[in-house]
């Protein structure tokens, strides 16, 4: 048996709306109105089965390596655990059985103001970073915010990237390894072909790939690599492998190894060799975008089994949590759709419907099994499922929470996940019931905003994108009928997870509630980052090895380049 699609309904009760508006009136002012989360306690049978768990009372951690995977414009019903997905991929789907399953999964409507949120724990509403990055421009996640590697490196961790980074290019002090990493082995930029790695950008086409070997590399020691007629995917498995092999075995150095794949973003390309998984009677009615879609995640899924098998080789994998996010729903209609699918939810990448605001998360991996082996579990076939709301921006104060890191950052809108997450108790207070979803930016016009409460969705304006998209089964992707907005819409996804039914006439109360929800968030708005004009884009550099590259031009900033 497969995952079934009921996967929105929340397990708590209704609420009266008497109930829920002073509920409501209570909160005024605050960001959030959530009881405190109680710390877990962990037996000494787990302090002794996991390396670096301490004591058993509520201020207990533990310090695994952390195998962190972000897929790239992943849909939501793509893995081989959704029913009906056809696509193989048999290493993403035991891991996500063997851990736990992020049953309602909060991401943003897009690549770059993931990261940003994943990397800080807070909102774009707070960086300032809600749209992409485009090669072209300054704006990036603010250098004064704190990112998740710097907190780990706080408490230990050698923190390394490898693949996409996408939250600022344009000064060396945006990239990877001065926000934190020891080392990046990737791309600045948003996409790039995978075997040539020229992007095609509005600004010109140029090749991208970086090696920034430390800390801090900047133009005295970033190299460019070259890279071309490797594949993607497979180029970033190789270097996710030299950094496990060269990571020194010291008891109190764990790993936090980022791995953020290309894939399955577009250009849609894959070798000849995974395509072919998907010919045959049994796919006939895939269309041939389809059938490269399912390759490129079958390359990738490939990928997350050989770097477990190189942490396995290692010594390493009987300690290692694994951390695993999608960036943004799957784009089905609009921004480069593709061959992915979000079914049963309505709309994809580049809306605020819950198709490109949810998706894949899961936590897995031997460390989290020994920690969490004796919890009470709920069991949804064959996943263990967490059902509470988890958002993306919550990943950093989960994880320091985890291994007792402090952020001293700025303050965060992430919560705390980890002694829920460890305890499962499906009656326990949720650690958070209102997630601000966000904007959406698509053809230079923006949508929403839109906010969840418990089980109420409200969406301000429109979505993004073409308001009927509802997507089908798998191999039927055309949009379906829907109705046209209102100013408002409102959705109960609890009875109505597809987002069907917009129920904002039926409810006035509920709107104004969650209305008053949004000018509260607005109130703290910062507006998106404008273009630096001290620093206007010149042009990519050229080199006599690659021709045209992109690197950060900012201050010359490039003029010291080594090539090889």
């Amino acid at each position: 048996m497969r995952v079934r699609h009921d996967r929105l309904r929340l397990t708590r009760p209704w609420i009266s709306l008497r109930t829920f508006y002073l509920a409501a009136s209570l909160c005024s002012g605050k960001t959030w109105c959530l009881p405190e989360t109680q710390g877990s306690t962990t037996s000494d049978n787990h302090a002794s089965a996991v390396e670096g768990i301490t004591n058993t009372n509520s201020s207990s951690f533990f310090r695994p390596h952390i195998l962190m995977i972000i897929m790239d414009d992943l849909g939501s019903h793509d893995l081989g655990i959704h029913e009906n997905s056809g696509i193989q991929t048999p290493h993403a789907d035991q891991l996500a059985r063997d851990g736990l399953y992020l049953d309602q999964y909060y991401v943003l409507p897009y690549c770059s103001p993931t990261r940003a949120s994943l990397l800080s724990g807070r909102y774009p509403l707070h960086t300032g970073c809600h749209t992409i990055v485009n090669d072209w421009e300054t704006q990036g996640l603010p250098l004064d915010e704190e990112t998740l590697p710097q907190v780990l490196r706080r408490a230990g961790y050698q923190a390394h990237a490898v693949g996409k980074w996408h939250v600022g290019h344009s000064r060396w002090t945006q990239t990877p390894t001065f926000r934190g990493f020891q080392s990046f082995f990737g791309f600045y930029l948003g996409a790039q072909d995978y075997n040539t790695h020229i992007k095609q950008g509005e600004r010109g086409n140029a090749y991208e790939m970086h090696w920034d070997a430390r800390g801090k590399c900047g133009r005295d020691c970033s190299r460019l690599v070259d890279e071309r007629g490797n594949y993607s995917t497979h180029v970033f498995t190789r270097e996710a492998i030299r950094v496990i092999e060269n990571h020194p075995q010291r008891p109190h150095e764990p790993l936090f190894l980022y791995l953020a794949h290309q894939a399955v973003h577009w250009p849609d390309q894959v070798p000849e060799t995974y395509r072919k998984f998907y010919e045959g009677a049994t796919y006939s009615n895939w269309t041939d975008q389809r059938k490269t879609y399912a390759g490129m995640l079958s390359a990738a899924d490939e990928s997350i089994g050989n770097v477990t098998k190189a942490l396995q080789d290692a010594g390493m994998w009987e300690n290692t949590l694994v951390v695993f996010t999608t960036d943004n729903g799957g784009p089905t209609a609009v921004c480069a759709a593709q061959g992915s699918s979000n079914y049963p939810k309505r709309g994809g990448k580049c809306t605020v419907y819950e198709g490109g605001t949810t998706g894949d998360g899961f936590v897995s991996g031997p460390a989290w099994n020994k920690v969490a082996r004796s919890r009470k579990k709920e069991y949804s076939e064959t996943l263990e499922l967490y059902s509470k709301v988890f958002h993306v921006v919550d990943w950093l104060p989960t994880l320091a929470r985890m291994t007792g890191a402090t952020p001293n950052g700025k303050p965060l809108d992430g919560v705390n996940q980890w002694d829920s997450m460890l305890q499962r108790e499906p009656s326990a207070p949720p650690p958070r019931e209102e997630v601000f979803v966000g904007y959406a930016y698509f053809g230079n016009q923006w949508y929403g905003p839109a906010i969840r409460y418990k089980h109420w969705k409200l969406i301000q304006g429109q979505s993004g994108g073409p308001e009927t998209s509802h997507d089908l089964p798998p191999g039927s992707f055309l949009p379906a009928p829907g109705g046209a907005p209102g100013e408002y819409q409102l959705y109960d996804l609890q009875s109505d997870p597809s987002e069907t039914q917009n129920i904002a006439s039926s409810y006035p109360l509920i709107v104004q509630i969650l209305q008053g929800k949004l000018i509260e968030y607005h109130a703290s708005f910062v507006p998106p980052i404008s273009n630096d004009p001290t620093c206007p884009f010149t042009g990519t550099t050229n080199t006599s090895t690659f021709g045209p590259t992109w690197l950060p031009w900012c201050e010359g900033s490039s003029e010291l380049l080594v090539y090889t």
